[in-house]
């Protein structure tokens, strides 16, 4: 690609004199080209006698439409602004302000983007509300003065005009007014020459589509189109493509990743079973080439997920004649971010709770920025630490920190919005004079800090052009940072010709490389789970109006790939085998399709790697009279196998889900989805038979019925958007893995009939809860959801549905390893048959049932074998069978046990540091 530009610009050098003339306008959709043209051109340019501008898309709109490009940011503070002088009924206060403006900018962006007719839109809208709110009642009517789209109307108009006096814009906007324009920029300007220069790692939207149609109508001769991606590039008289740029328009078909489309030398598949592994690896993988003769500027790293930025950054700084050329850091990522937040959550509960809560004052004392810039000395975070309250009065924090800076953050009154804002500036000074110490060593904090403080003055002096009481205090004030941090991000750059690159996997990149290594190719990040856009108009007209949904993500994410993959010789995927609270452990659907349709690829699994990191102490939360009285609410309420396996996994997650009640942001994986899909048409399918023997008849029956039974569950989760709905192509996968898990789950119970087995139905997703009997509690309850119970053969089975694959074709449990099962959070499945069991001990329903002891076992697809699936027992003292007494005399104890464990005041609860996310 470098060399297609370096031929394009000699040749545009090279031109005859009759064109020295005409001004040239270079301009790119990609960001990367425009910056590589302006440091290897700007000086030939100058030296030439031809008159060259270069403008990057954003820039080259703003010079048609004659406006300036606002961040998303100052447009929210300025749209909240007029709001008010203009008394809108939307505009109460800051803090409602902020749940939807956001959205309908979105919503304004998307209209202006795609050229909608606006009053078309609106008037059908409006209509569309008016008739969802008709009530035949005219005073309810002459009531209700206020329609939510009439009112969006007005303000649209409102926005744009006061912005036009301004001489801003958002994009949409920006990109609207030019396109209105671009014949009075082309008579004001007729001796140009525009060039545009596309590539397939950027590809052409509907809206740009329209924006280069339009200037090829009003004047084509002006307008030069290069294609860097097409081999044409390679003889000068076919570099014009005035034809074939359609080539680079989004294709919503989804057409699999195979290898007729595919040319490079090697693909190597890499699995981990860690993210810090993914950090060694890539370490590994660069080393080695380098190692090799292979020069670092041929290499580019592309992370699937940002997180692994900071922590990738300091390992490559390790090897030798590797410099940094790019790399894209998120606000929401760097360190400092969390100290803030911290800060913020303390400010928040003390508005609240007029104190300080003892855990926020933890979480700071122990930050370590705060630790290091602060306290040289951990004397106050002891002092505090032995402290046995839920809350700190403000007197006791003067007591300690008088003569400490830190007290500045403690001062900050939270019930008035402007002196919140000037109290963090002031600790956001603090903080940048002494990094300023170390400028090098905390370029990324100070970049942060500087781009802070400017935007809370940018707050500040929004608070007094306003009335204060607009605001809500520390509320609105964590509610524009937190629209701040997501939308912000560090470029950081440390140019060298011959370093490394490091880029965001979206990001657009520019250059001939050899070698690419992507990491977390994981379902959900390559490409990402949906997320609901964030729109106030309905689906039906989105769709109706072509404007995005989320269903285009996908398309995007492989079209950047396979560029990807055509772009380089070697490409190594780096994805995770093992879920965690960042990551699916789910291989990328790509990948699949890799393995599935190419042949030019290895696979590599990486386990157990010996990593040396040094151990930090582990967070240690002392149970506090607060603590324990959630305990017992939980106690009453009832604990499941999945609360203990919590625990187990790691303590600190069980107090901050069940103790604090933090909700999870993240959704559940792909492949808990499918789970939770496949019990669900299990039960559908299977309940007509309950309380009666499984038959062949009925066998055949669900045979017949189970695909559109599937069909028709999903529909109605789409509908309902439980679990779904999901892209085109996804939604696709989806289907065809549940059919076969569902048509597998069948087979495996028509071969035991066949064989003659008399299977009887008794429960289904069976939801059982009884009260522990041990001297020790006042009262515990045990509660959990079996996913069937049948008579095989006489005998009762109690079973459990897994869809990840069985490596074991048995379970073994010895005595001495009883006690493990309800601790190590790797014998969760065991653990969870093993409650269950317990739970269908102690109910009434089965009493009769009781003198035999059932059988427990997990049903799932078996390894190597396509199409089986494996019933895997649980084997205790050579017998599948547990009974009453064995059970009461070898487990009950033991799950007893770890139930006193976690109820106990007396043990803390103390963080498993080993189940980090890295």
């Amino acid at each position: 690609m470098i060399n297609q530009v370096d031929q394009i610009i000699q040749h545009i050098l090279k031109k005859k004199e009759e064109n020295i003339k005409k001004k040239l306008l270079l301009v790119s959709f990609d960001s990367c080209i425009i910056k590589y043209i302006q440091r290897k051109y700007t000086k030939e340019f100058s030296a030439s006698n031809k008159t060259v501008i270069i403008y990057t898309i954003e820039k080259f709109l703003e010079k048609i439409s004659g406006l300036s490009l606002s961040h998303i940011d100052y447009i929210l503070l300025f749209f909240f602004e007029i709001l008010k002088k203009k008394n809108s009924v939307l505009a109460k206060n800051f803090n409602d302000f902020l749940k939807w403006a956001p959205n309908i900018l979105n919503d304004f962006h998307d209209l202006d983007i795609n050229l909608i007719k606006l009053k078309s839109f609106f008037s059908y809208i409006i209509s569309t509300e008016k008739i969802k709110e008709w009530n035949p009642n005219i005073l309810e009517i002459e009531k209700k003065n206020f329609f939510f789209w009439e009112e969006i109307y007005k303000i649209y108009y409102i926005l744009q005009c006061q912005l036009l006096k301004k001489g801003k814009a958002y994009f949409g906007m920006l990109f609207r007014i030019s396109f209105l324009k671009l014949r009075n920029f082309f008579s004001k300007n007729r001796n140009i020459q525009i060039v545009f220069f596309l590539t397939k790692s950027h590809f052409v939207n509907e809206c740009e589509k329209k924006f280069i149609n339009k200037m090829i109508q009003l004047n084509q001769e002006s307008l030069l189109i290069y294609n860097l991606f097409s081999s044409n590039n390679k003889k000068k008289k076919n570099l014009f493509l005035k034809k074939n740029y359609y080539d680079f328009f989004i294709q919503k078909k989804y057409e699999p990743i195979s290898k007729k489309i595919l040319h490079l030398e090697k693909i190597k598949i890499i699995s981990v079973s860690k993210e810090i592994e993914q950090i060694h690896i890539v370490e590994k993988i660069i080393s080695r080439l380098i190692k090799n003769g292979k020069k670092p500027h041929k290499i580019i790293i592309m992370l699937g997920d940002n997180y692994l930025s900071i922590p990738l950054f300091h390992s490559l700084k390790k090897i030798t004649g590797v410099h940094l050329s790019i790399m894209n850091y998120p606000f929401k990522f760097l360190p400092i971010h969390s100290t803030f937040y911290s800060i913020f959550q303390l400010l928040l509960r003390k508005e609240k709770f007029k104190n300080f809560h003892k855990e926020d004052i933890m979480r700071i004392l122990s930050d370590g920025y705060i630790q290091k810039i602060f306290l040289r000395k951990k004397l106050l975070l002891e002092i505090f630490n032995t402290k046995n309250l839920d809350f700190i009065s403000e007197s006791m924090i003067n007591k300690y920190l008088s003569k400490n800076d830190l007290e500045i953050i403690f001062k900050i009154q939270t019930n008035k919005t402007k002196k919140c804002i000037i109290g963090i500036i002031s600790f956001i000074k603090l903080l940048k004079t002494f990094f300023f110490l170390f400028p090098e060593k905390h370029l990324l904090e100070l970049k942060f800090l500087s781009v802070l403080e400017i935007y809370m003055k940018k707050m500040k002096i929004l608070v007094r052009k306003t009335k204060n009481s607009f605001f809500l205090g520390i509320k609105d004030v964590f509610n524009l940072y937190q629209q701040f941090i997501n939308t912000e991000k560090i470029q950081y750059k440390q140019p060298h010709p011959q370093g490394l690159s490091m880029i965001g996997f979206m990001d657009p990149y520019f250059g001939d490389f050899e070698t690419t290594i992507i990491t977390s190719v994981n379902e959900g990040i390559i490409p990402p789970d949906k997320k609901k856009y964030n729109t106030f108009i309905p689906l039906d007209i989105r769709k109706k109006l072509n404007l995005p949904i989320f269903q285009e993500n996908e398309e995007i994410y492989q079209h950047h790939l396979i560029n990807i993959l055509q772009t380089s010789k070697n490409v190594y995927l780096i994805y995770k085998n093992q879920p965690d609270e960042l990551n699916s452990g789910e291989k990328s659907r790509f990948i699949y399709q890799i393995e599935m349709n190419c042949n030019n690829f290895t696979t590599e699994k990486k386990e157990n790697i010996p990593l040396f990191i040094s151990k930090r102490s582990p967070i240690v939360i002392k149970k506090t009279e607060s603590i324990i009285r959630r305990l017992d609410e939980l106690s009453r309420h009832g604990f499941s196998p999945s609360s203990i396996h919590l625990y187990n996994c790691n303590p600190l997650l069980f107090y901050y889900k069940k103790i604090i009640g933090l909700k999870n942001p993240e959704e559940i994986s792909f492949k808990q989805k499918i789970g939770k899909i496949v019990h669900k048409i299990l039960e559908i399918l299977y309940k007509p038979i309950k309380g009666r023997l499984l038959t062949i008849d009925f066998i055949n029956t669900i045979k017949k019925d189970y695909e559109f039974t599937t069909k028709k569950f999903l529909l109605e989760e789409e509908t309902q958007t439980t679990f779904l709905p999901y892209p085109k192509g996804r939604k696709m996968l989806l289907l065809s893995i549940v059919k076969t898990y569902i048509k597998n789950f069948i087979s495996w119970d028509e071969k035991l009939i066949q064989k003659g087995h008399q299977i009887f139905m008794k429960e289904l997703e069976y939801s059982i809860s009884t009260e522990l009997e041990d001297i020790r509690f006042q009262k515990v309850n045990l509660y959990g959801i079996i996913d069937r119970i049948d008579e095989f053969d006489g005998t009762t089975r109690i079973i459990d549905y897994k869809i990840g694959i069985q490596k074991l074709k048995r379970f073994h449990i010895s005595l001495n390893k009883i006690a493990n099962i309800f601790h190590d959070p790797n014998h969760v499945n065991i653990m969870q048959l093993l409650i269950y069991v317990y739970l269908w001990f102690k109910s009434s329903k089965f009493v009769g049932y009781k003198e035999k002891p059932p059988i427990i076992g997990i049903v799932s697809p078996e390894k190597g074998v396509e199409n089986s699936i494996l019933t895997t027992p649980i084997i205790f003292k050579k017998t599948m069978n547990i009974s009453y007494k064995n059970y009461v005399e070898n487990f009950f104890p033991h799950l007893v046990n770890r139930i006193f464990e976690i109820l106990d005041p007396k043990i803390p609860i103390i963080e498993n540091t080993n189940f980090s996310d890295f």
